[in-house]
């Protein structure tokens, strides 16, 4: 009797569990698109993270609720996923988002199968503000940002390769890697002086420079002319002057001759009488 309770229980059990799984939906990089349409509640979480398994009997149970509050519910696992991470910002585990047509809004809520359910029955996500566009996971950005930590996690799982099963130092590891790290530096930025050659063409601009600097020329040159005529116009104007000058000092020298003679009559008029005074003494 007492086995077959166990075995009911047991049976029950494994229902209501299969039940949640099959309700939780699993997202990946290929399919994490459908968040954008619809309600959604998803969770983000690792293997080897506490609060994660702590949250997972909850998060279960809410999920058997979904199809009665006409959402879904998803999780994402971010050592499958490291992009995903990337896109959405994933700082802290485990990390949960309510989305609703494509708008995305961080939740901050209490953990709890009553607490989520109420969440979304009561529309409390409508207190929450968005995630701002420059953070919205399917923004161009976040998309660069997806790659690196793709890139990143590559390139983890390439050196605890080389280390743990070729065997290989870890600072050759290291440098293997800053090496191509510095050469794929250098064809990149080869590549995108190259696009910048080609949008923005340098060509024009030294004949622009050259047409600009002949017209700086041209006005000096034509300043130049300017100032030599008024300075000649000066020197003619002096020159006149000088030569008007001379002219009056040659009239007034030929007035001073001809005025002299007379003086000296007069003089002699006026000594006369006392000459002959001193004569007649």
């Amino acid at each position: 009797m007492w086995l077959l309770t166990a075995v009911i229980l047991s049976l029950a059990l494994s229902t209501q569990c299969f039940a949640g799984t099959r309700n939780l939906i699993a997202i990946n990089e290929e399919t994490w698109t459908d968040l954008l349409k619809g309600e959604w509640m998803v969770e983000f979480h690792a293997p080897w993270c506490p609060a994660c398994k702590d949250l997972q009997k909850a998060w279960h149970a809410f999920a058997d609720w979904s199809k009665d509050l006409n959402i879904k519910v998803a999780e994402v696992d971010v050592t499958v996923n490291p992009g995903l991470s990337g896109r959405f910002l994933v700082t802290a585990l485990p990390t949960i988002y309510h989305v609703k047509d494509g708008v995305f809004r961080t939740y901050s809520g209490p953990r709890d199968k009553n607490d989520f359910i109420s969440y979304v029955e009561d529309k409390k996500w409508s207190l929450t503000d968005p995630v701002p566009s420059y953070k919205h996971p399917n923004s161009p950005q976040m998309t660069v940002v997806a790659w690196f930590f793709k890139l990143s996690m590559f390139v983890r799982d390439k050196h605890n390769y080389l280390v743990e099963e070729a065997g290989v130092p870890s600072w050759a590891s290291y440098s293997m890697f800053a090496g191509i790290t510095l050469a794929l530096g250098c064809v990149l930025g080869f590549f995108i002086v190259c696009i910048i050659d080609r949008v923005f063409p340098t060509g024009p601009q030294p004949a622009k420079q050259d047409r600009k600097g002949g017209k700086k020329d041209q006005n000096k040159k034509n300043k130049k002319d300017e100032q030599k005529k008024k300075d000649d116009e000066k020197a003619q104007h002096s020159q006149e002057e000088k030569g008007s000058q001379e002219e009056d000092s040659s009239d007034e020298g030929v007035r001073n001759r001809k005025g002299g003679p007379s003086g000296d009559k007069k003089d002699t008029q006026k000594t006369s009488p006392k000459a002959e005074g001193k004569k007649k003494k």
